[in-house]
């Protein structure tokens, strides 16, 4: 049999790899395709999202197609995993099949750096995919084929950026395990505002648990509520002017409750109809549904705050509705106050 192998961290995997699979079956002739996450990759710096999460983000993938497998030799060795090791004992159980090795532009750039390179080339077939136009020079045999260009990457991935290039049940995933999703919040907000931001998701979830509600959801709804704080003011209006140009009279620093409920939706794809409308409502508290009371209430207690909120932060865990009305009638006598 001919096995394509597409190996990397998948951190997370993407439609990228997905295509790349494909590539190996319809145009080198292969009859499967195998997964190959590593346990530590030598070419890289960083440390890697757990094994186990890794290894099922990938199991989601493989009923897209049975020809789908995954093979967990790289992740199961200690230490750095090197390809000439993986590929002498695959030659080794499998000495009547052919191997082809599926690489991408960036890792042909330094094919000349993994170990004992003029062996491998000798074990298996090594095919270099174009998926981002970039011609990359090589004095070793490795094939060139082109695959349609697919602009992502794991590390925008890591960012909240392109997350359309995520298969849905993928990105269920990541936001269930609670992967990379801080750092969606980070890359968007400044430092205080993100250290708020955690804080409020950690208040947030107390409090629904507390009320018998799903922690989960307020959690996200807590981490993303004021994901749309920093953006600038003709951005802001633009998105105003698109989803509801009616709430313009409120003052700009209103809108991020209105524009962030359509951010987590459209960018984000946290399409949860109760995740977004305790986003839109959480700034004026004018939703009763509990989750946006939660987030209204948890944001104006955050004990991050510069004031003492330990009883309004126990009347919300012992009865929402109550520490919402109580912390909204508070809230509006401070805006009469401040004018």
């Amino acid at each position: 049999m001919k096995i394509g192998i597409v190996g990397g961290s998948f951190d997370p995997i993407h439609y990228g790899h997905i295509q790349m699979a494909k590539t190996a079956l319809e145009q080198c002739d292969c009859q499967e395709v195998w997964f190959m996450p590593t346990q530590d990759t030598p070419l890289k710096d960083r440390s890697l999202t757990e094994s186990r999460h890794r290894v099922a983000m990938i199991e989601k993938v493989l009923a897209m197609d049975t020809r789908f497998k995954l093979c967990l030799k790289e992740v199961q060795r200690q230490g750095k995993s090197y390809t000439i090791d993986t590929l002498r004992e695959l030659k080794q159980e499998y000495p009547d099949d052919a191997f082809v090795w599926m690489i991408g532009n960036d890792q042909l750039a330094q094919f000349d750096q993994w170990k004992e390179v003029d062996q491998l080339v000798q074990l298996a077939d090594f095919v270099c995919v174009d998926r981002d136009g970039a011609l990359i020079q090589t004095k070793y045999p490795v094939q060139r084929i082109h695959m349609p260009m697919m602009p992502v990457s794991s590390s925008e991935i890591r960012k909240g950026n392109k997350l359309n290039y995520v298969p849905e049940a993928v990105l269920a995933y990541i936001y269930a395990n609670r992967l990379y999703i801080k750092d969606f919040v980070k890359e968007r907000v400044d430092e205080k505002r993100y250290r708020h931001s955690v804080s409020v998701a950690n208040l947030c979830e107390e409090m629904a648990l507390a009320n018998g509600l799903d922690g989960q959801k307020a959690y996200l709804i807590g981490l993303f509520h004021d994901i749309a704080k920093r953006l600038p003011l003709e951005e802001m209006e633009k998105w105003m002017d698109a989803i509801c140009p009616e709430h313009k009279h409120y003052a700009p620093p209103v809108w991020h409750g209105f524009v962030g409920s359509e951010i987590v939706d459209r960018i984000f794809y946290l399409q949860d109809p109760e995740i977004k409308a305790a986003i839109y409502h959480h700034v004026l508290g004018t939703s009763e549904n509990p989750y946006a009371m939660i987030v209204f209430c948890a944001d104006k207690t955050d004990p991050l705050r510069d004031y003492d909120s330990t009883k309004e932060i126990a009347l919300c865990k012992k009865d929402i509705k109550a520490g919402f009305q109580w912390i909204k009638e508070e809230n509006e006598k401070y805006l009469r106050k401040e004018k």
